[in-house]
């Protein structure tokens, strides 16, 4: 492999995870392979494709994307081409005499080429080796940037009657979307490469500024030598952005789909040569572009998702420099998005995905912990974080209420029950907190039990949050754990600062409003989890939690109304399951 790497691209070892996934690839075994922006994905096919005999296919979402590839592939030596809409009918007859010849070692196409009967027996043919899905995210409904052609020709690929693996690859991709990908291509969980999302020559930046076009102005004429992009929501803002900075004198390009192809392919150029140092953009400009030297990304609006965010300002600094990512903010971009999602001919379910998606990005803006880990945090929930120390909030001046001693009775709290309970547990515990589930496994007799009775539920999420983020404290599926550098904050050689989060000093909290688990019908609702379980072939704690249930037993919750204020009930889960569990509790209640 190493061989491979060198001859052909240059380079004497390989990036985080890129040989695991080589090494399954060329084992047979199909792979997902979820790598940061700018991590080396092409490389995962690329090399086991210039290992194996044979074609590979790799099929792509945009017709950029593969002119670049296929582009930087002809440069190395290497006959590779693509097939799309953009080439004349003598061009991609030419190209398919050769792959019939076997001269084609790589082949780039769009997933609609796939259904073309004729294509399709054509691929039949040929010797393909290997199979990669590039931008894999798009397979996956619940992705940022869904195609439903990347969905339909799944069953096609699946169906050829070569010997060959797959390799999914993506930058940007939720737990839940890397599921669905898993699914649908049949991938293996031990087959799959996860590589954190920390890019730390990022700096991130979230800015709630009203005179958005001022600061851009003033950025741009700071960083005159800089190659940048600023990202806008509508056509209409991108030019408007553009025509102020041609106004204060700055040399600017601007690209969105209302544009022609030829202006486009301008614009782009212009871009990548350094003949234009700025472009103002929609979205649809970046995916594929190879330019390693941005050094800065602007958002002059807020994205709907973190997965479009990331991806969008993960364009800067692909060549390992420092640069600079920043998110301008305003409260009108909520309601374009919204505007956005209802106005949509999609499904209820995925209004409402999408919906949770916009509300995680509102709470990027808002937070007050670190950017960098508030992002590997909504990638990966369980990747131990800590903080960037150079992001616009950890470089903030508001930390100046010392939790050392909070902390303290925090880590004394996990530690007695074992590292082994969620953070719903251990807040009950601290704050000496009544219920079935406690009583039952003896908690009430722990020295920690309530110790921490006169802070709010509220008030302990924020202080274990802050710790969590500080990488005191780590979280697999939920159960909290303690850090080895716990050690440092025992044994007084560091103090743990946040934000002052305290309305009132000493605080009252009423303890046990809600009556206990009521066991009977408890018992009931888990038989109802059960039947739903069975009738979904999904695992029963998919659809609630044990947690959750206890809830439901406590507060017997007779609306949907009341359903969605309980921890583990989102608008998916209150539409698909909620109804008859709210049956069940009417029902036992008359």
């Amino acid at each position: 492999m190493e061989e491979v790497l060198s001859h052909y691209f240059g380079y004497q070892k390989f990036r985080p995870g890129q040989r695991e996934i080589i090494s399954y690839v060329l084992d047979g075994q199909h792979t997902l392979g979820v790598l940061p922006t700018g991590g080396g994905k092409s490389l995962c096919y690329q090399v086991p494709g210039l290992k194996q005999s044979g074609t590979t296919l790799v099929i792509s979402p945009l017709i950029s994307l593969m002119k670049d590839q296929v582009d930087q592939l002809k440069t190395m030596g290497v006959s590779a081409a693509y097939l799309n809409s953009s080439q004349s009918m003598k061009e991609q007859q030419e190209i398919e005499a050769q792959l019939r010849a076997g001269e084609i070692k790589f082949l780039y196409v769009a997933p609609e080429r796939l259904e073309q009967p004729r294509f399709v027996a054509l691929l039949r043919r040929l010797p393909i080796a290997l199979v990669a899905f590039d931008e894999a995210h798009c397979i996956s409904k619940w992705g940022h940037d869904f195609r439903p052609s990347y969905q339909a020709v799944i069953h096609t690929v699946l169906a050829l009657p070569q010997q060959f693996a797959i390799v999914a690859l993506t930058a940007t991709a939720t737990t839940e979307v890397q599921q669905d990908i898993m699914q649908r291509l049949h991938i293996h969980p031990n087959h799959v490469v996860k590589t954190s999302i920390k890019r730390r020559n990022l700096i991130f930046e979230v800015n709630p500024t009203y005179q958005r076009e001022k600061f851009v102005i003033r950025y741009i004429k700071q960083h005159v030598q800089d190659s940048g992009i600023v990202y806008c929501a509508t056509r209409k803002q991108v030019e408007t952005l553009y025509h102020a900075l041609e106004d204060a004198g700055i040399s600017a390009t601007y690209y969105h789909a209302g544009r022609t192809a030829k202006e486009r392919e301008a614009a782009q150029n212009d871009f990548l040569y350094d003949r234009t140092r700025v472009v103002v953009a929609t979205n649809a400009f970046g995916m594929g572009i190879d330019k390693s030297n941005v050094r800065f990304v602007i958002h002059y609006n807020m994205p709907g998702d973190l997965e479009s965010y990331y991806q969008e300002a993960g364009r800067a600094g692909r060549d390992g420099l420092e640069s600079d990512c920043i998110l301008l903010f305003s409260e009108r971009d909520i309601g374009l998005h919204e505007y956005f999602i209802t106005s949509s001919k999609a499904d209820e379910d995925y209004q409402d995905k999408m919906g949770e998606k916009l509300t995680k990005m509102i709470q990027y803006t808002k937070t007050k912990q670190c950017l960098e880990a508030t992002l590997v945090h909504y990638f990966e929930p369980n990747e131990r974080l800590e903080e960037c120390g150079h992001c616009s909030n950890c470089i903030a001046k508001n930390k100046t209420y010392d939790m050392t001693k909070e902390a303290k009775m925090i880590i004394s709290g996990v530690a007695r029950l074992n590292q082994q309970e969620t953070h719903q547990t251990v807040i009950q515990v601290l704050r000496g907190e009544q219920s079935d589930y406690i009583q039952h496994q003896g908690f009430a007799d722990l020295s920690t039990y309530g110790i921490m009775k006169d802070y709010t539920t509220g008030e302990l999420h924020h202080l274990i949050d802050e710790m969590r983020f500080k990488g005191f404290l780590n979280a697999q599926d939920d159960i909290l754990m303690c850090d080895d550098s716990v050690k440092k904050i025992l044994k007084n050689e560091t103090r743990v600062y946040t934000s002052p989060f305290r309305r009132k000093s000493k605080e009252i909290v009423k303890i046990n409003t809600v009556e206990g688990v009521d066991r009977k019908l408890l018992e009931q609702l888990m038989a109802v989890r059960q039947q739903l379980s069975d009738k979904l072939h999904v695992p029963p704690v998919n659809i609630f939690t044990d947690y959750t249930l206890e809830e439901f037993a406590k507060r017997k919750p007779t609306s949907k109304q009341e359903m969605i204020h309980i921890e583990g009930v989102g608008s998916y889960k209150l539409k698909h399951y909620c109804p008859v569990f709210l049956e069940t509790i009417q029902a036992y209640k008359i």
